[in-house]
């Protein structure tokens, strides 16, 4: 049993790494486009232009509710 919660919590780091390395190639396809404007390439401007999409798919709603549950969870994390 000891074996399985070790294999999950390197699954966990693994999948958390992943996901920050892919948030980290957006963020640097964004300071691309920041500074070469249209003249950064296919994969950038495409990148750009999924980051607009959702951005506008986005209403203000949700966002309100996802600060609120972060500030939730923060809340119970301080306390913790």
């Amino acid at each position: 049993m000891e074996q399985a919660a070790r294999l999950l919590s390197r699954l966990k780091t693994l999948f958390l790494a992943v996901a920050e390395a892919g948030l980290a190639l957006v963020g640097v396809a964004l300071v691309v486009y920041l500074l070469l404007g249209e003249d950064s390439g296919g994969f950038v401007i495409s990148v750009v232009a999924n980051v607009a999409l959702l951005v506008q798919a986005v209403s203000a709603e949700a966002i309100i509710g996802v600060a609120l549950v972060l500030a939730v969870v923060g809340l119970f994390r301080s306390r913790l």
